[in-house]
C-alpha cells in the first residue's frame, strides 16, 4: 500500500498540519478517499500530495515546485444559474470560451512536466461547455491524475453521470448552498434543488452498479445570511451520501471591477488582528487559466487583476518562472508587502455568519483539502 501518512523515510508527516485546513473552509470528511487515490495511482500520487502539503509551508521551508502542482481552468465564462453572490453572473464581461485545441496543447505541456492535478470549472459552469467530454478525455490522456470536476449539478443527467463514472474521474465537486428548495431559490435564482438531488443520487447508484468509488463526491455550502440556519440540516442530509462536505466563507467580490480597472480600491478592508505576515499558497503551487486565456496566480475573481500573460501566446512554464509571479510570491514571503489586489482578496471574507461554523459536524474527521 502507498501510505500517505508516511514520509519517504517512514516517519509520520506532520509538517503541514497547521495549514491543511484553511480558516475560510470547514471540511467534514466521511471517507479516507485520499488513501484510496493513493492506492489507485501509486507512488506518484503520494509524491504529489506530499509536495502539496510542503507548498502550504513555503515560507518555512522555501519549497517551490519546478512546475505548478495544480492547474485550474475556467472553460467558459457563463452559467445557467443566477447566484446572488457570484461575480460571473453579476458583472458583464465579453463572452469567452477556451477551445479544445488550446486545452489539449496546455495538457500536453502539463504531461511533459508531470502536472498531477487539474480543476475544471473555476468561475463558471463546466457542463454548459459543449465539448466537455473531449476536455476530460484529453486531460486523462495527458496522465493528469487528480481531476476535480466542478458543477452545479443541473445538467448532470444520466448520460453525463455515467460518463464520469465510467471514466472514473477522481473528484466531482457540486455546489449546493442549501438544504431546502426555498433557500436554494433565494440564493441561486432557480428552483432546481430537487432535480439536482435526484441527479446526485442517480450518480451514486451508477457508481454502485459499476462497482467503483470514483468520482469521490464533495458537496459545498457557501455560508451566508440566507442559508446560515441550514448548515446542520445540510450536513445531516448528505453525511451518508457524500465523501466530504465543505462549508465555505462568503467573499465580497464587489471590489474586483475597481481593481481590474484602476489597480486599487478606495476603501480597503482591515487586516485581522494578530497576523504576523500574510500567507497565500496559490502562487507557490498553482496556475489558473480563465476562459479568455488569461493566466493568473489566483483562482478567485480577484486574480483577474493579476494577469501574468495569456495561454494563447505564453506557456505555463514561462508564466510559472516569470518575473511577474515572482513579484507576487515575494509579497507572501516574510517581510513582504501586499499589493492592493492581494490585500483586498485576503481580507474581504464575510465573518459574521461563519464564526461558529467550525462547530458544525465537529464529531466528524476534518478534511485536509
Amino acid at each position: 500500500m502507498n501510505d500517505l501518512s508516511k514520509k519517504p523515510d517512514g516517519v509520520a508527516s506532520t509538517e503541514a498540519a497547521d495549514r491543511s485546513n484553511p480558516d475560510y473552509i470547514v471540511s467534514v470528511r466521511f471517507s479516507d478517499f485520499e488513501q484510496e487515490m493513493a492506492d489507485r495511482f501509486g507512488e506518484r500520487f503520494v509524491d504529489y500530495r506530499r509536495d502539496y502539503y510542503k507548498s502550504l509551508n513555503y515560507d518555512k521551508n522555501g519549497f517551490l515546485p519546478d512546475f505548478p502542482l495544480t492547474l485550474q481552468v475556467e472553460l467558459v465564462n457563463r452559467c445557467n444559474l443566477s447566484c446572488k453572490m457570484c461575480y460571473t453572473i453579476n458583472h458583464s464581461e465579453a463572452k469567452a470560451t477556451l477551445d479544445v485545441e488550446t486545452l489539449t496543447r496546455v495538457f500536453k505541456e502539463g504531461q511533459e512536466n508531470g502536472l498531477p492535478a487539474l480543476m475544471l470549472g473555476m468561475g463558471a459552469e463546466s457542463l454548459v461547455y459543449k465539448p466537455i467530454r473531449e476536455v476530460v478525455d484529453a486531460a486523462q490522456d495527458a496522465d493528469i491524475m487528480d481531476i476535480f470536476f466542478s458543477t452545479n449539478g443541473i445538467l448532470l443527467n444520466e448520460k453525463m453521470a455515467r460518463y464520469l463514472v465510467e471514466r472514473e474521474v477522481p473528484r466531482l465537486v457540486i455546489s449546493l448552498d442549501a438544504a431546502t428548495p426555498e433557500t436554494y431559490l433565494k440564493i441561486r435564482g432557480k428552483d432546481e434543488l430537487e432535480n439536482i438531488e435526484a441527479n446526485i443520487h442517480r450518480l451514486i447508484a451508477i457508481k454502485k452498479e459499476l462497482g467503483t468509488r470514483f468520482p469521490v463526491l464533495r458537496l459545498s455550502f457557501c455560508v451566508q445570511e440566507e442559508n446560515y440556519h441550514e448548515r446542520q440540516a445540510f450536513l445531516d442530509k448528505w453525511k451518508d451520501v457524500a465523501d466530504y462536505v465543505d462549508f465555505q466563507q462568503l467573499v465580497d467580490f464587489d471590489p474586483v471591477t475597481e481593481l481590474v480597472e484602476t489597480g486599487d480600491v478606495a476603501e480597503k478592508p482591515a487586516a485581522p488582528a494578530g497576523m504576523d505576515h500574510p500567507v497565500c499558497q496559490y502562487p507557490f503551487n498553482s496556475l489558473n487559466i480563465w476562459a479568455n486565456g488569461d493566466i493568473t496566480p489566483c483562482c478567485t475573481f480577484f486574480g483577474k487583476a493579476l494577469v501574468l500573460g495569456n495561454v494563447k501566446d505564453q506557456t505555463l512554464k514561462e508564466a510559472w518562472n516569470g518575473e511577474e509571479i515572482e513579484k507576487i510570491r515575494d509579497q507572501f514571503r516574510p517581510g513582504g508587502t501586499l499589493c492592493p489586489t492581494c490585500e483586498v482578496c485576503l481580507y474581504s471574507r464575510e465573518e459574521e455568519n461563519f464564526t461558529d461554523t467550525k462547530g458544525v459536524g465537529s464529531a466528524a474527521k476534518p478534511a485536509a483539502e
